[in-house]
């Protein structure tokens, strides 16, 4: 092989073995600048949740993870199902730090919402209320309360005259499931259009026993009824956990479901003006006192009986 030929074949191989170090060389750096799997916020719940619970924001979180390993239906940030996810109903118990899926929660748009959350054996009632006794509208769906009843009475005493007028309070029932407000199911989100400013309802709806349900409808005829709201802080929100609905009398299944519910099992003060009640017709009137009238003649002092007085009308 001649010396040319030689010296040809050496530059073709370092040519060629430069343009496969180029390309080498190029691929290598494409990969060092492609970009890493982004991170994304992805919907978590912030403890242990029961089944039934309507969703607040403090119940849900978020936790950064690669998007190639987020979980098939988890909700991410941003989307508009992360959104949909406050005020919904939670359709099992969820542990702390698990993932929140849309298939997860009953939305309050949903068909059915409201009877799916009451819990099994409960009523839902609207009573209602105006911007006091509403807690100036600042109560939510998933609050709890106690419901006041404030009346005016009159009493009558021995003299058949009125007494002034009196108002009374008393609770109704405590520590009841407020399930929407007006026709509300779901709590503002926080951040939404309209800062904070709140609009109060006309109605609020709360979930109690059968006859509680009762009772509750008679306090609303007998007076104005008020909402306390109850601290949050303290309140178990698990509906296991959550004590019956406490009342005046028992309001509970082993109560009489045949017996009408009358305004003076809901109000003490209504039973306690039955005991003050003025005679009735057929009882005994009260006995007059009698009249004595004592006659001076100069020296001499005569008392003379003159019966029973008559009643003045």
């Amino acid at each position: 092989m001649s010396t040319t030929l030689k010296f040809i074949l050496l530059v073709v191989g370092a040519a060629v073995l430069a343009l496969a170090a180029r390309m080498l060389y190029a691929n290598m750096a494409q990969q060092d600048h492609k970009p890493a799997d982004p991170p994304v916020q992805v919907q978590i719940a912030t403890g242990d949740l029961p089944a039934g619970l309507l969703l607040r924001s403090e119940d849900l979180g978020w936790k950064p993870m690669p998007k190639s390993q987020v979980p098939d239906g988890a909700v991410m940030q941003g989307t508009q199902a992360a959104e949909a996810l406050v005020g919904g109903l939670l359709r099992h118990d969820t542990k702390a730090g698990a993932y929140i899926a849309a298939r997860d929660v009953i939305s309050p748009d949903a068909p059915g919402f409201l009877a799916a959350a009451l819990k099994p054996g409960m009523r839902a009632v609207s009573v209602p209320v105006d911007n006091v006794s509403g807690n100036a509208g600042l109560i939510q769906p998933g609050d709890y309360v106690d419901m006041i009843l404030v009346q005016e009475s009159r009493g009558r005493d021995s003299l058949d005259s009125n007494r002034a007028r009196s108002v009374v309070s008393e609770t109704v029932v405590e520590k009841v499931r407020v399930i929407a407000v007006g026709s509300v199911f779901q709590q503002q989100a926080d951040g939404a259009k309209g800062g904070n400013k709140t609009t109060p309802a006309r109605t609020v709806t709360i979930e109690v026993m059968p006859r509680a349900a009762e009772a509750v409808t008679v306090a609303a005829r007998l007076g104005t009824l008020s909402l306390a709201l109850r601290s949050f802080a303290v309140t178990d929100r698990s509906p296991a956990s959550v004590e019956p609905v406490q009342a005046i009398v028992a309001w509970g299944d082993s109560s009489e479901k045949s017996a009408p519910v009358w305004a003076g099992d809901v109000s003490r003060a209504i039973e306690g003006h039955r005991e003050a009640a003025p005679p009735t017709a057929n009882s005994e009137p009260p006995k007059a006192a009698s009249r004595e009238i004592t006659v001076l003649r100069g020296s001499k002092r005569d008392t003379q009986d003159m019966g029973a007085a008559q009643a003045v009308n």
